[in-house]
C-alpha cells in the first residue's frame, strides 16, 4: 500500500515543467521496473489517453533496465527443434513485459497461452486440426496493416488483439501445441515463417498469415524448382528455437529503426550479439 500511496504523488508530478523535478520523477518510477499496471488498478486511477502515455514514456527506461539485467544466453537447450520451450517461452515473455506499455493491466504471456490451450483442448486433436482451429477460422489474422507495428513481437498483445506477423501467429500456434502435447515446429523460411506439421500425406507447412493455409513439402519443392537452396533447404526442416528467437528479435531491431527508437534498437541488438553460433 505505501508503495501504491507513494505512485499517487508521483503521478501528479509527470508533466511539471520543472526539468529536474521530471528528472525525479523517472528515477523514483525506476523502481517499478516499467509496469505500475496494477499500482494504477489497486488505486482506482483510470487515466486520460495523455497522461498514460506520459507514464508509459517514463516508465520505459525501468522496461529497457529489466529486459536487459534478465536476458540470459544461452537458457536451457534452444539448439534443437525439440529444445527448451520452456526457456523459450521465458524470454518471449521477457520480451512481451518488454513491449508493454507498462499502464494497461493485462494477464501475462503465458497466462494467456493457458487460456486459450484449454479453449482449444476439447476442439482439436491433431496438429491440422489446431492450425485450422487457429487460422482457417480467422480468429488469429495477419497484422496485414501495420506488419511492422514492434507489438507484433509482443506475443501477449497478439493473443489480445489475435493478430501478429508471420513468426508472432506461427509463434502462437507453436506453444499452443506444447501445451496439448501435439508437435508443430516452426520453419524459417526467407522473408516469412511458417509452421511444420506431419499429415498422412506428409510433411506440410501451415501458412498462419494466410488463413492457415497448408503446402505439402513435397509439392512445393516439385511444383518450384525455381526455389532458392536457402529456401528448399528450410523447408525441409524445422529450426531451432534459437532461430526463432533470433528472428523476433531481428524483426524487433528493424520495427524500432523504422520508427526512429534508436535506443530501443540499440538493446536489441545487443541481446543479438549474445547468440552463440
Amino acid at each position: 500500500m505505501e508503495r501504491s500511496s507513494h505512485f499517487g504523488s508521483l503521478l501528479k508530478l509527470l508533466d511539471d515543467d520543472n526539468e529536474e523535478v521530471k528528472q525525479g520523477v523517472r528515477r523514483a518510477l525506476m523502481d517499478f521496473e516499467g509496469d505500475a499496471s496494477h499500482d494504477l488498478a489497486a488505486l482506482g486511477i483510470h487515466l486520460k489517453s495523455k497522461e498514460a502515455r506520459l507514464l508509459s514514456e517514463s516508465l520505459h527506461a525501468g522496461r529497457q533496465k529489466l529486459l536487459k539485467e534478465h536476458w540470459a544466453m544461452p537458457v536451457g537447450n534452444l539448439r534443437d527443434p525439440d529444445g527448451d520451450y520452456e526457456s523459450l517461452e521465458s524470454l518471449l515473455r521477457l520480451i512481451s513485459d518488454f513491449l508493454h506499455d507498462g499502464v494497461t493491466l493485462r494477464p501475462s504471456l503465458s497466462d494467456e497461452l493457458d487460456i486459450l490451450a484449454q479453449e482449444a483442448d476439447s476442439e482439436v486433436s491433431t496438429s491440422q486440426e489446431l492450425a485450422s482451429w487457429l487460422f482457417g477460422s480467422k480468429r488469429f489474422v495477419g497484422n496485414k496493416i501495420a506488419p511492422f507495428d514492434p507489438r507484433n513481437s509482443d506475443l501477449a498483445w497478439c493473443l489480445e488483439e489475435e493478430q501478429s506477423n508471420p513468426l508472432g501467429l506461427s509463434l502462437i500456434c507453436i506453444l499452443v501445441a506444447q501445451r496439448l502435447g501435439l508437435t508443430v515446429y516452426g520453419v524459417n523460411y526467407p522473408g516469412h515463417f511458417l509452421c511444420l506439421i506431419d499429415t498422412a500425406e506428409g510433411p506440410t507447412l501451415i501458412d498462419g498469415f494466410h488463413q492457415g493455409r497448408p503446402i505439402l513439402v513435397s509439392k512445393l519443392l516439385a511444383d518450384h524448382l525455381e526455389l532458392s537452396e536457402e529456401a528448399a533447404k528450410a523447408v525441409r526442416q524445422p529450426c531451432s528455437l534459437a532461430a526463432m528467437l533470433l528472428r523476433v528479435l531481428a524483426n524487433m531491431n528493424l520495427a524500432f529503426n523504422k520508427a526512429d527508437r534508436f535506443d530501443d534498437a540499440g538493446i536489441i541488438q545487443d541481446l543479438m550479439k549474445t547468440f552463440r553460433p
